[in-house]
């Protein structure tokens, strides 16, 4: 018998390069690829670059770009293309687009969709000033009372979804589908450092979410003994973490990468990844790190836990304790053969639990599922 076609129209902010765009598109591309009765239409705000526009283009799937800017002129124009397309299934990601879903969800049969990509309230998230905190809480209290409009979640971890459990207060439908990524092939030799540094890498936003100024005071006792290599954008933190390298003189020991399309060569030619977050969704740049058989330093948060094994291919240290820290980084400095042991389990937990494939199979089973769901329901 020949499988009903089914149809997704997915909202999200931006196809830019972060983590949860990456993602996102991976499994289109595949899923739409794979899943002949699985085909897409996509939808985005803002057309911030560099992005994955062009891939999708590519593929042949509909990519539609939401000029509108007031609120409410968003809802009527994405209603205008829900009655255009007529899915299956609505899908957004990001706050943003979540709550224009939301509110388009109204009066409608479709199914809803959401994807849990952060842990958007950590008790972590410091605040510039007061007006931003209150604008956070209004923020809070919004996404709390209007997530009765979702009739499913798809979330990145279990740490995420246990954090919206708590922050809605009640229960209610998730999936959990953990983020993979392509496993690397033809990887280029491992250069080494030249100097006999031991060299860290960490991918990561300059924002205070990431930890990076813990990690710069972490690498004061190691100095002309560490390399520290910062890859990613420029952000809100980054004014202060480049004083602090001056004030120090680290220039020698600290280098701001800025953004790769492809990291795989720089997270090759390091010794160990490390991550200094203080929260997280479900990480994947430490994924990527494993998949190219490193080590890691993690804080102890619990969405790093949900990824590495402690002893086995991770050191953790508490989170905002530079002294910890620097302890972890002492061990790998004085035992290089560790380095070798914990990269080998990397890969291996890796190839069982983050391969793309594992992702991809994943979503296009929660779609299906639901579909079904909703389809037995109404008859």
């Amino acid at each position: 018998m020949k499988k009903e076609k089914m149809k997704i129209l997915l909202l999200i902010n931006s196809f830019g390069r972060g983590g949860a765009e990456k993602s996102t598109v991976s499994f289109i591309l595949k899923v739409n690829k794979q899943y002949e009765n699985i085909n897409f239409v996509c939808v985005y705000l803002h057309p911030y670059k560099p992005g994955f526009y062009d891939e999708i283009e590519q593929n042949k799937i509909p990519l539609i770009h939401i000029k509108e800017k007031g609120f409410f002129s968003r809802v009527k124009r994405f209603k205008g293309i829900i009655e255009e397309f007529h899915p299956d299934i609505v899908h957004s990601v990001l706050f943003d687009s979540n709550l224009i879903s939301r509110f388009s969800s109204i009066g409608r049969n479709e199914i809803f969709v959401e994807s849990l990509v952060n842990k958007t309230y950590s008790k972590d998230r410091e605040y510039q000033s007061r007006n931003i905190q209150i604008k956070s809480y209004l923020i809070k209290l919004i996404d709390k009372s209007s997530s009765y409009l979702v009739d499913y979640f798809h979330s990145v971890g279990f740490a995420v979804a246990n954090h919206y459990l708590e922050v809605y207060n009640r229960k209610f439908n998730y999936t959990v589908v953990e983020r993979g990524r392509l496993k690397p092939i033809n990887i280029p030799e491992k250069k080494g450092n030249v100097s006999g540094k031991l060299t860290l890498l960490t991918l990561a936003r300059q924002e205070y979410q990431k930890g990076l100024l813990y990690l710069l005071e972490a690498m004061l006792p190691f100095r002309n003994m560490v390399q520290l290599q910062i890859v990613g954008r420029e952000g809100s933190a980054t004014e202060e973490l480049k004083e602090y390298v001056r004030r120090n003189n680290m220039e020698n020991d600290v280098e701001f990468c800025g953004y790769f399309d492809d990291i795989v060569p720089l997270v090759n030619n390091a010794d160990v990844y490390v991550s200094a977050s203080l929260y997280e969704g479900l990480p994947g740049s430490v994924i990527e790190a494993m998949s190219l058989k490193k080590p890691l330093i993690l804080s102890d948060i619990e969405e790093h836990r949900e990824v590495a094994i402690e002893n086995e291919n991770v050191l953790f240290f508490q989170p905002k304790n530079s002294r910890e820290l620097s302890e972890k980084i002492e061990i790998f400095l004085n035992d290089r053969k560790l380095l070798k042991k914990f990269g080998s389990r990397s890969m291996e937990i890796f190839n069982e639990r983050f391969t793309e494939d594992s992702m991809i199979k994943g979503m296009a089973e929660f779609y299906l599922n639901i579909f079904e769901k909703e389809k037995t329901s109404k008859n």
